[in-house]
């Protein structure tokens, strides 16, 4: 059997192991959470263009007098933008069910402070809602021509 004080110095060991696993496997979290947010950007973004082409070609052939009812271009872009809206309450979704309350359905201190460090990823969040509702509004335009 080892003497104590090679014991205590291996457990010490562990310790900061464990300890340097915990913060690596934090970060990791954080990273693959910012390259979620960066796709849903990228999707975000890529959707509200393919709606503001489509419109922007409907004006153009409404104003030159060759209107050709293609529907099939709009139900492609309003497939887009409904995949990133899904996406969009997914998020929302995951990150609301993830809150705990107390018995009097108020929120614990934990989802308060969870909430306060998520509050940017949540406004990112808002803001490409906001995004898809301006799209989505432009495409029902479009359609009403």
């Amino acid at each position: 059997m080892a003497d104590p004080i090679t014991i205590i110095g291996t457990a010490g060991a562990i310790a900061n192991i464990v300890d340097l696993l915990g913060k690596t496997i934090s970060t990791l979290n954080d990273l693959q959470n910012q390259w979620k947010i960066a796709d849903l950007t990228v999707m975000a973004f890529k959707s509200q263009l393919l709606v503001f082409k489509e419109a922007l070609r409907r004006i153009l052939a409404w104003a030159e007098g060759t209107s050709t009812e293609n529907h099939h271009e709009l139900l492609l872009c309003l497939e887009s933008s409904v995949m990133c809206c899904r996406l969009l309450v997914a998020k929302i979704d995951d990150e609301v069910t993830q809150l705990e309350t107390t018995a009097e359905g108020q929120l614990n201190l934990a989802s308060k402070v969870k909430l306060l460090f998520k509050t940017k990823d949540m406004e990112e969040v808002q803001r490409k809602i906001d995004q898809q509702t301006h799209a989505l509004n432009l495409l029902l335009s479009v359609c009403n021509l």
